[in-house]
């Protein structure tokens, strides 16, 4: 077996380079003739000086948890996988906190914890890198109470390429004009592989939020956390469509910031019946209700004078380890599998008949061995800001969709994305097949990428796939695109156009 020459390369004759050829899909590999594992913001822009210089095609990848092939296609001869810029620690300059592109949710969430009590509102998967949550606007259980990720975001330092192929870190910061400006703005909700190679970024607060001197959101004390199972064979349609009802209707009531509701947040996991369950986590912020009457009353208010049966399980919780409690870890049957998904944001509760329409999907005759529609608290928070303030405009919604199927083998693909396909299809069935900025749904989420909204096959709609994702702030992402690649050399079957 032939050894890499630098512990920083790895090529495919060595014994790593199938672990990394897979991201979190394993419908798709990543196979370059080389990966690169730099260390540094400096042997970033070394490895991407050399590549661009030689003409070579590259990618970077952060946690890999991109669900399309972004990194691997078109083919790449570089990627730069990042996991080792992964250091959490003061900013430089001011009060606030610097991590780097490479550490996961689990490392920066625990590090903010431990070392300053502070918090920040990232995702729930704790394995998805920071570089990829971020780029794409990014948003967690904390977010009805914080606000998006980027709404903390105050630098972002990146490798960029410029049109004589020099290659140099720039940092962004929130109060630059300009071209800066514009780098910045566009890494809040632009997504990623579009404008350079992000290696770092900063975080501070808004005001209203921060506390202390580290000037980031504090951390709770405890939380109430509850996971409560509902057994499909005490679900009939009629029960199945209330409790749907009355969880979005919740949400709709409660969309507005700076309530006590906006400290529960939910994750409605609507399996597919082969599942046997359907599973609704929530947390809710303790210091805000000591006696947890928010939660309480939102989960019993779901299924009351219905059939349907709730099993719980959790209580209260130290802030961290409920944190820990509610996150949705890689591992179990997602792992090593082939998947796809979907996405959408709800203005508004779906209509009876599109509940009905998901109910016998969810009853339909299907392998999948993670099928499912997660429904997601949102608003509170996100709410305050208008759509043009950051780079991810969707800032009047209550709730956001997760359409998701996993499965393993290959021979099964065409089985699983038509099944997922005319599940979504048929629920958007009113607007072209798709969530359109509209009444009820307003668009969908970048860092849950769909090629199928690039095929009118599927998009029926009037509205294009970069409507969907950015709106009316997709003409500033490509002014910014010109300027900071003018090469299109970050680029894939989504990344924003010249």
């Amino acid at each position: 077996m032939t050894l890499p020459m630098s512990p920083f390369t790895v090529g495919p004759e060595d014994p790593r380079y199938l672990e990394l050829s897979h991201s979190d899909n394993h419908r798709f590999a990543v196979e370059p003739a080389e990966f690169h594992l730099p260390r540094t913001p400096d042997d970033v822009v070394a490895s991407l000086r050399k590549a661009v210089a030689d003409g070579r095609a590259v990618a970077c990848r952060s946690g890999g948890h991109c669900g399309q092939d972004f990194v691997g296609s078109p083919r790449r001869d570089l990627v730069l996988d990042l996991h080792n810029l992964n250091t959490v620690g003061r900013s430089a300059e001011g009060p606030g906190v610097r991590i780097g592109a490479g550490a996961t949710v689990d490392q920066a969430q625990k590090a903010l914890f431990r070392r300053w009590n502070a918090s920040l509102p990232l995702g729930a998967c704790s394995a998805v890198g920071m570089g990829g949550l971020v780029a794409g606007g990014g948003y967690g259980p904390l977010s009805r109470q914080l606000g998006l990720a980027v709404d903390h975001l105050h630098a972002v330092e990146v490798a960029v390429v410029d049109e004589s192929r020099d290659v140099r870190l720039v940092t962004a910061r929130a109060d630059d004009t300009g071209d800066l400006g514009d780098l910045f703005w566009a890494h809040t909700g632009g997504g990623g592989g579009n404008f350079g190679v992000v290696t770092a970024y900063e975080f501070r607060s808004p005001e209203h939020l921060a506390a202390g001197p580290i000037g980031l959101a504090r951390a709770s004390s405890r939380l109430h956390v509850q996971k409560i199972v509902y057994p499909w064979a005490a679900m009939d349609e009629e029960s199945f469509v209330t409790v749907m009802r009355r969880f979005f209707a919740w949400h709709e009531r409660h969309g507005a910031p700076e309530t006590p509701e906006n400290s529960l947040f939910a994750s409605f996991f609507v399996n597919h019946r082969n599942s046997g369950f359907l599973q609704l986590m929530v947390q809710q912020d303790a210091d805000v209700d000591p006696e947890g009457k928010i939660l309480r009353d939102f989960v019993a208010s779901l299924t009351e004078g219905t059939r349907a049966v709730g099993i719980p399980r959790g209580g209260v919780m130290s802030w961290l380890t409920g944190t820990r409690y509610m996150s949705q870890a890689d591992c179990g049957d997602v792992m090593g599998a082939r998947s796809a998904s979907k996405s959408a944001y709800h203005r508004a509760t779906p209509t009876d008949d599109q509940f009905s329409v998901l109910h016998r999907h969810l009853n339909s005759d299907h392998p999948g061995q993670a099928s499912y529609v997660m429904f997601n608290s949102y608003g509170g928070e996100i709410n305050r800001r208008a759509p043009s303030d950051t780079a991810a405009p969707q800032r009047d919604s209550v709730a956001k969709s997760s359409w998701f199927t996993a499965w393993q083998d290959a021979s099964m693909d065409e089985l699983h994305l038509g099944w997922l396909r005319g599940l979504y299809e048929e629920f958007f069935a009113g607007t072209g097949g798709v969530p359109v900025t509209g009444d009820r749904t307003d668009g969908c989420y970048i860092n849950y990428p769909d090629t199928d909204l690039l095929d009118a096959a599927h998009n029926r709609s009037e509205q294009p796939w970069h409507h969907l994702y950015y709106k009316d702030n997709y003409a500033r992402l490509r002014s910014a695109k010109r300027t900071w690649d003018p090469l299109n050399v970050f680029h894939h079957a989504m990344s924003v156009e010249l």
